[in-house]
This record gives C-alpha cells, sequence and structure tokens, in this order.
C-alpha cells in the first residue's frame, strides 16, 4: 500500500496535468457550446450526451498530452527531482505545458469562430504555410490584448496550483517504476488501437457531434489520416445531380457504362483495333517546371541569378538532353500538374483520380487495398508492373500505397551498396535509380513477359547534390540549377541505354514531371506554376509531334491505356487526351486547401466554407482576374470534385 501510495507521490505532476488538461477542455467546450447555440440541439439527452463523450476524448487527449512529462518523471532519478533544481525544472516545465494549454484554448475558439469546427485538415496545413498564417493572425486580431490576457490567464492558474506541482520525497522500488512503465504504454496502445475516431458522431447535429470531440484529439488524427471531408466544408449539390453530371462529364467516344446504378461509374473502354504489345516505361521528373526549358523560354522567361553566372562563369542551357528529345517525341506543351508535391503527381499519374481536399490519396491512412490504378489495369492484362523509387518507398506512404495497389516496389533498399555512387537524405542519384531500373526491365523481358516501370526520380531536388565531374555546375555549388542539368544528364545517359537494349523497339517512355518546383506558398491558383512538360517518346511507334491542347495529369493513364488499345474496364476520371472531342478539355488542381476546374479560358476555385469564385486565369503570368460566376461551369466543377470525393469515402476506389 505505502508503495503505491510513493508512486502516485511521484507522478504527481503528471496526473495534475491530465486533471488541467480535462478542466480546460471542459471549460473550452462551454465557450464553444455558447458560439453553437443557434445551430446546436438544445435536447437534454443530446446535451449530457455531448459533454459525456466530449469528457471521454478529453481524457484520451490528456492522457497523450501529458505522455512525455510522464516519460520524464520515470526517467529523471529521484536524487535529482527533489533537488532545487529538480522542483524547478519540474514547475517550468509544467507552466510550459499549461501555457500550452491556454494558448490552444484560446486557438480552438479562434478556429470554431472561422469554420464552426473543431480542428481538422486546415488546422495541419496551417503547420505548412507558418508565415501566411502568423500574418493573417496579426492583421485579423488585436494581439497585444490576445498575447497579454493568455498570459494572464495562465498565470492565474499557475499561482492557483502552484504549490501543488511538487514530487514526493520516497523512493519506489525499481519493479514498481516499470509496472508503471508498463501500465501506461499499455493503456496508451490499447487506446490507439481500441478508440474508434468517429464516435464522437453522436447524432445527426454536426454541431454537437463537433462539440463532442476534442481539439487537439482531432488534429492528431487529422495530421495521421491526411484527409478533409469534402462535404463538410465545400459547395456542393444533391448526390443525385453529382453523378448524373459526372455521367455525361465521364463519357467518351470509345466508353460505354457498365450499370444503370448512378453511383457506379465503370464504362467498358472497347476500342477498335487490335491491342498494342507495348512496354510502358513511365518517368516522373522531380520538380520539373515547363519554365526550364529551352522550348518555354519565352513563355516563362526564366534566366540564371547573377551570381551564379559569375561562379561558373556560363550559362548553359538546363536541360538540353530534354530539350533535344521534344522533336524526336509527341510533346505535351500545354499538361499541367494536380498539386504541388510529388504524392499529388502519384496520385495523378496512377489513379487517374482528381484532387481531393486534404492530402492526396497516397499519404492517407488507413492505406486503401487494390484501388484501381494503372498498375492493376495492366497487370490484368499480363504485364510486369513496378513502382522503382530511388529513395526509401517508406517517405510519403509510397511503398504501402503502391505495393498495394498492383505494383511491386523497387526502392534504395533493393540497390547494393557497392552499386550506389552518390546519395542524399532522398535517396541515390538518378544515375543509380536509371541503372537498377534498366536491370528490372531486363529480368521483366528475360521472363518473356510486357513490363510496365513507373520510376521516379530524386535528384531534382535540394540539397541538389549529385556525382563529381558529370555537369558543368559542381555539386558544392548546391543549386537547382545543378539539380536540373545532372537531371537531364542522368536520363540522357538512361536514353541512350536503354537504344541498346532488345527490348527499345518495343518501349513507349512517357516522360512528364510531378509538380513544378514551386507554387510560391500561396493559397489561391497561379496556373502557370503548374504547368509542366510531357514527352511519349516511342521511335517507330509514335509519330513525333507537338500535343497543344488543354491536358491534364489525370489523363495520362487512360491516355497511355489508349495508346496501347487495350479493351478495358475503366473507373478512371481522366480522358484519354487523344480521342477526346475538341472543347472538352480541362483541368483539376489542388492547392492544399483550394480547388480548381479550368476551361474554356475560365476557372472555379472551390475553398472551405463552400466559398466559390471565378476568375479568369492568365497561363504566362498566374494572375487571376475575377469573373462573373458561370453557373453551369460551378456545378460542373462541384461535379468533378464532389463526385471523386463521394467515389472515394463510399466506394473506397476499390475492388474489394
Amino acid at each position: 500500500m505505502q508503495t503505491i501510495k510513493d508512486t502516485l507521490q511521484r507522478f504527481r505532476l503528471w496526473y495534475l496535468l491530465i486533471i488541467v488538461f480535462v478542466l480546460i477542455s471542459t471549460l473550452t467546450r462551454i465557450v464553444l457550446f455558447v458560439y453553437a447555440l443557434p445551430e446546436a440541439s438544445l435536447q437534454p439527452v443530446l446535451i449530457a450526451k455531448t459533454f459525456l463523450t466530449g469528457f471521454y476524448f478529453d481524457i484520451l487527449a490528456a492522457w497523450y498530452f501529458s505522455l512525455f512529462l510522464f516519460l520524464i518523471i520515470w526517467v529523471l532519478p529521484q536524487k535529482f527531482l527533489l533537488t532545487k533544481a529538480g522542483r524547478y525544472f519540474q514547475k517550468t516545465f509544467f507552466f510550459i505545458h499549461l501555457l500550452l494549454l491556454v494558448l490552444n484554448a484560446v486557438s480552438e475558439i479562434f478556429f470554431w469562430n472561422e469554420f464552426s469546427v473543431r480542428y481538422n485538415f486546415i488546422a495541419v496545413d496551417y503547420l505548412i504555410y507558418t508565415n501566411e498564417v502568423l500574418n493573417n493572425i496579426r492583421q485579423s486580431y488585436p494581439m497585444a490584448p490576445v498575447i497579454g490576457g493568455l498570459l494572464i490567464i495562465t498565470l492565474a492558474i499557475w499561482l492557483f496550483i502552484r504549490k501543488q506541482v511538487f514530487t514526493g520525497q520516497q523512493r519506489i522500488p525499481l519493479v514498481a517504476r516499470m509496472i508503471t512503465l508498463v501500465t501506461v504504454l499499455s493503456v496508451s496502445f490499447s487506446i490507439f488501437y481500441f478508440t474508434e475516431d468517429d464516435i464522437h458522431n453522436i447524432s445527426n447535429n454536426k454541431m454537437n457531434n463537433e462539440l463532442a470531440a476534442n481539439g487537439i484529439y482531432q488534429f492528431g488524427n487529422a495530421f495521421r489520416k491526411n484527409e478533409m471531408p469534402y462535404l463538410d466544408f465545400y459547395a456542393k449539390d444533391e448526390e443525385a445531380v453529382v453523378y448524373n453530371k459526372l455521367h455525361e462529364l465521364l463519357q467518351e467516344p470509345a466508353a460505354s457504362f457498365e450499370s444503370k446504378d448512378e453511383h457506379n461509374i465503370t464504362r467498358k473502354i472497347n476500342p477498335v483495333g487490335e491491342p498494342h504489345n507495348w512496354n510502358v516505361v513511365m518517368i516522373t521528373i522531380e520538380s520539373l517546371s515547363a519554365e526550364y526549358l529551352s522550348y518555354f523560354k519565352e513563355y516563362h522567361n526564366y534566366y540564371y541569378p547573377d551570381y551564379l553566372l559569375k561562379q561558373i562563369g556560363i550559362a548553359p542551357k538546363l536541360t538540353p538532353n530534354l530539350d533535344s528529345l521534344i522533336d524526336e517525341s509527341l510533346f505535351f506543351t500545354q499538361l499541367y500538374a494536380s498539386g504541388t508535391r510529388t504524392v499529388r503527381g502519384l496520385e495523378a499519374v496512377s489513379t487517374s483520380m482528381p484532387p481531393t481536399p486534404g492530402q492526396s490519396i497516397v499519404k492517407r491512412l488507413p492505406t486503401r487495398n487494390n484501388m484501381f490504378t494503372l498498375g492493376e489495369v495492366l497487370q490484368k492484362h499480363g504485364y510486369d508492373t513496378k513502382f522503382i523509387y530511388g529513395g526509401n518507398s517508406f517517405f510519403d506512404n509510397m511503398g504501402d500505397f503502391f505495393g498495394k495497389n498492383g505494383y511491386q516496389v523497387v526502392d534504395e533498399s533493393d540497390i547494393p551498396a557497392d552499386s550506389i555512387h552518390h546519395e542524399t537524405a532522398w535517396g541515390v542519384c538518378d544515375e543509380d535509380l536509371y541503372a537498377k531500373a534498366l536491370s528490372e526491365m531486363d529480368k521483366s523481358y528475360g521472363s518473356g513477359k510486357l513490363f510496365f516501370n513507373h520510376l521516379m526520380t530524386v535528384s531534382n531536388h535540394r540539397p541538389y547534390t549529385y556525382p563529381e565531374g558529370k555537369v558543368v555546375i559542381p555539386p558544392s555549388i548546391k543549386r537547382r540549377e545543378g539539380g536540373l542539368l545532372y537531371t537531364d544528364y542522368a536520363l540522357g545517359q538512361f536514353l541512350q541505354q536503354a537504344r541498346k537494349k532488345p527490348w527499345f523497339n518495343n518501349t513507349i517512355f512517357v516522360i512528364l514531371a510531378d509538380h513544378c518546383a514551386s507554387v510560391g506558398g500561396k493559397t489561391d491558383m497561379p496556373v502557370n506554376k503548374y504547368h509542366i512538360p510531357g514527352w511519349i517518346y516511342a521511335p517507330g511507334l509514335i509519330k513525333p509531334g507537338k500535343f497543344e491542347r488543354l491536358t491534364s495529369q489525370i489523363d495520362i493513364p487512360p491516355t497511355i491505356m489508349g495508346l496501347l488499345n487495350i479493351p478495358y474496364e475503366s473507373d478512371f476520371f481522366g480522358y484519354d487526351i487523344f480521342h477526346l472531342e475538341k472543347g472538352r478539355e480541362r483541368l483539376l488542381l489542388v492547392n492544399y486547401q483550394d480547388i480548381a476546374y479550368v476551361k474554356d479560358g475560365k476557372m472555379v476555385v472551390l475553398s472551405p466554407r463552400r466559398k466559390v469564385q471565378m476568375f479568369e486565369p492568365d497561363f504566362r503570368t498566374g494572375v487571376m482576374r475575377p469573373e462573373k460566376m458561370d453557373k453551369a461551369m460551378e456545378h460542373e466543377a462541384i461535379a468533378w470534385f464532389q463526385g471523386a470525393a463521394s467515389y472515394i469515402d463510399q466506394h473506397r476506389h476499390s475492388r474489394n
């Protein structure tokens, strides 16, 4: 019994923090309830259920929030905890936690006042744009009184409880400490695995459901799942209207819907003629903006920085190999990325899905199995399908996503150490990636199988280092221009080696960027910052030329299938762009919170809080001129994005 008392005394600071957390969370819930009065249900039973469920989530959040403090107290020796320095350390540590709790409470109120919800992906997104968010807060609120109020509230709570912040003087046996540690960690893991995240949805009233949640718990959940429910935040239409419009938008010359079910978008693609038994190599190049190619020099006006010119003395073409490839390929002059990150590009060229709010479905957890992907389609037609990545495929959940959805994953861990000539935190240099890819293609060819290999490069990424002596800009300078030169050089070497292979004359190479180098951290849609180059290189198979129609990144998978002329069942949202009627071209873009639909020189932007705006975008400068809303185009935009979000949520984009 004495050991139990001594143990409780040692960890007094820990459970005191839990109590304070729950009290502050409860007070926050009361304040938010007052804000929600006009829309919340005031039924006594539901109010009680709201606060009881909220109390449960407050305890869970408090448990996780205080876990680090528990571990600190557990690790530090009792002798130190009882010294003056030890007591000062504990009180300082507790005060910092208290300040964070008060700051969070105020932040939750601000967030609720803006969005009428607990933390979600928007709050996670705000961490990415810290400068923009802080500037917005400074411009929107009187910060001096707010900060002063925070400190006063924190000090008041501190003065009230500070005498309770100490640790008992009794030593506890090591066995008791170990039992306590195992118990706390076991409870933590049990909470994580057995708590359903949506149990705060206690009614049909959205306000009560949000009030029953805990902000910090929801923030962690949003950070882990990377989702932002479309229907909760964006302009929407009736489901039947959305799917009817979506069926109309997805209709193509060679496509016929298989079901009369309005929720079923599966189409049978029946091309005319015999299939082409061609290999496919898709290369997504890291951060290759169109502006870096000489072909677009007049369009985008990219120039070397003066200080770099002084260092290297010359201004070499950034992409000489890719430039020369233009006249040998079918070249896309108006291809646009779906988003601003690698996972968005991978999502587009593998699933052909419009970008939905929140994170890419590549990163969303849990990873969904058997999604409808280009790899899955070609695998069913006998192809050896592989995703070959120069880095660790654990990053951004790539390995789990591709491994569960129609691809064999090959990454840097599959490359022998003696075959790696240069490596950064992001992975091996592109030459090493291409060498591994060539060996994988040789294996597939040797086994008598057609192959589809999707390569993802990493060299055109900070810190922009690469093997010495390859390009005129030394890697020690660590500039993007050097990364581009090396990326281009490595691709040129790869194609040179590929031309010597027996499978080359039966292979189409699809080369494009995953996204542009930068979108400038803006929350609007500078369409010029989505402009990427694209090549289909297949001497003797595909006639070279310039394809100048507007093309979305999500059009790449069905366009590849169109080139192969293979009949298949399709759930793709993209178009076979080479067989699409003129006038139906469109773009679907995302910039974290905002999503946009571009067609006929106009852009509809959908934003949180069901905000809808229309612009005329300048494809050269990215400037967006406000326009009067075109209601027909607005409903098309909603159909694309709401339809995609609904399809993911209800059907899980899966063939399970």
